[in-house]
């Protein structure tokens, strides 16, 4: 029984290892994804890089103790105070849609880009919040956020940046960060993934991601 309970705790203590040094796997599989959509895809390579994002992203919270353990965390009720600056944050591009929504013709397009909205939310603050949320619970506040934050931020150049021409520039960076942090910060106080999946779920449908993506579209002020 002892040998069995230091097993158990020897794998969950390399599982927290695999997860916290998961974001140089998951940036240098994107980058690779991202190259090879590039060559193979050309315009259309954020399809294969998506897919390739998410599988991976589904393994790395297999790893870190299932899918059980993170849909927990939607369950749990955010609190209404905190969805006044999730709801701020998430019309922050609304602009961008506003000013290109000619753009939107392409049934195809506007397929692909609803999907985007709804699905990859969902997976990104599953990661990005919910499980080193989970792993840094113990850690100091700022450096909490401030470690998947900064992955989740420089792993959008380093990846979609590739072939996105809008997700390489600066401001984008800093806005992702930005974004970022409030939206750890807060999974930390509420350990919910209700509202800051929500303002993600904004993000993503109001800056037009696709048409961005395809570089159909880059907007001059960032995202």
């Amino acid at each position: 029984m002892t040998q069995t309970i230091a097993a158990e705790i020897t794998r969950k203590q390399l599982n927290r290892k695999l997860i916290l040094a998961s974001p140089l796997i998951l940036t240098a599989t994107n980058y690779l994804t991202a190259r090879l959509g590039v060559h193979f895809f050309g315009q259309w390579a954020w399809v294969p890089f998506q897919i390739g994002y998410w599988l991976v992203i589904t393994l790395l919270i297999r790893y870190s103790g299932g899918w059980k353990v993170v849909l927990e965390a939607y369950k749990r009720p955010t609190g209404w105070g905190w969805w006044i600056p999730c709801i701020v944050i998430g019309l922050i591009p609304l602009p961008i849609l506003l000013h290109y929504r000619g753009l939107i013709h392409q049934p195809l397009l506007i397929a692909s880009w609803l999907i985007i909205a709804v699905v990859n939310p969902f997976f990104e603050e599953s990661y990005w919040r919910g499980v080193f949320g989970d792993v840094t619970e113990k850690w100091p506040t700022f450096l909490a956020c401030l470690y998947p934050t900064f992955f989740f931020a420089c792993g959008h150049p380093l990846g979609l940046g590739v072939f996105s021409i809008g997700c390489r520039r600066a401001d984008m960076l800093i806005s992702l960060f930005v974004m970022g942090f409030v939206w750890s910060y807060i999974y930390r106080k509420t350990r919910s993934l209700r509202a800051v999946t929500f303002s993600h779920n904004l993000i993503d449908l109001f800056n037009m991601s696709v048409w961005v993506y395809m570089n159909i579209l880059i907007p001059k002020n960032g995202f």
